[in-house]
């Protein structure tokens, strides 16, 4: 079997359909023979592969950005995280997801500051610490967000082949990065049949949460059990449990946007030891 692995050019899954070649590209009607790639698309692919990071240094940034998030420090380097995670996001042309994280984290820096509005109270006390925590579990989650965008699957087997990761972790982590995106294309794919058969519950899901789950649950768990098999299918096939390395269409290497991501680890791990004393609200959290 032969064990090489191909490198996709997007986050997404690789495109359906009969026109859809074993690499990805289109293939030519009536044969399985790619399609030559113009020059034009192959300056737009190179284009967007200069301004995408080693996936070796955004699996840094994750680590190291949520090592400073939950471990005790000041709340100001999560604020400073969020906001980095938020450039991020823009920077990979993720804009609404980027405007939807700001939003989130300010109705929970608006639950610590609630307290200041109404007076110290037991319920006050309650919204310190779920605004507090919930706001680093979200910092933490737009950070893995960004990465999912701008992780493309081939080029994290070879760099976690690169890192000598063994195939018992690279093939589960690669496998749900993949199966992550289908999940929501299919639970959108669900929501729409839906509408279509007049069931769309709106906002009365909230009050019949049980019915709801019945509408969404059971099909998507349907499909995803179908797509798991697929996927296991095709894993096989393109040998991704092989312990032979494979071989990359991409090579990894280190470029101008991995020195400056390395440039801001270093800063918030520097940032960290000057804001720990430093606190967020007068009296209140650090």
């Amino acid at each position: 079997m032969d064990s090489t692995v191909f490198n996709d050019d997007a986050a997404g899954p690789r495109a359906r359909g009969p026109l859809a070649s074993a690499t990805g590209v289109s293939a030519l009607p009536g044969t399985g023979v790619p399609a030559v790639l113009d020059a034009g698309a192959i300056l737009s692919l190179d284009r967007r592969r200069r301004w995408r990071p080693d996936p070796r240094t955004v699996l840094l940034l994750v680590l190291v950005g949520n090592a400073l998030v939950m471990t005790r420090g000041s709340f100001l380097l999560a604020v400073i995280v969020v906001m980095v995670a938020a450039l991020a996001l823009i920077s990979n042309g993720r804009v609404k997801l980027a405007l939807g994280v700001l939003v989130v984290e300010s109705f929970w820096i608006f639950l610590i500051f609630l307290p200041s509005l109404i007076g110290p109270s037991a319920p006050g006390a309650f919204f310190v610490a779920l605004g507090f925590w919930m706001f680093k579990l979200c910092a933490a989650a737009a950070l893995a967000g960004y990465a999912l965008t701008v992780l493309v699957p081939g080029e994290l087997v070879a760099a976690l082949r690169a890192l000598h990761i063994p195939v018992a972790v690279t093939a589960p982590v690669t496998v749900l990065l993949r199966f992550l995106p289908i999940v929501v294309s299919e639970y959108r794919a669900v929501r729409e049949a839906m509408a279509l058969r007049g069931l769309a519950m709106g906002w009365s899901a909230l009050f019949h949460p049980l019915r709801y789950l019945e509408f969404i649950l059971v099909p998507l768990l349907s499909s995803c059990a179908r797509i798991a098999d697929d996927m296991t299918a095709a894993g096989t096939l393109r040998g991704l449990g092989s312990r032979t390395r494979p071989t990359s269409l991409h090579r990894l290497r280190f470029s101008w946007v991995d020195a400056l991501w390395l440039a801001v680890i270093a800063a918030l791990i520097v940032a960290r030891y000057y804001l720990v004393n430093i606190s967020f609200t007068p009296g209140g959290v650090r």
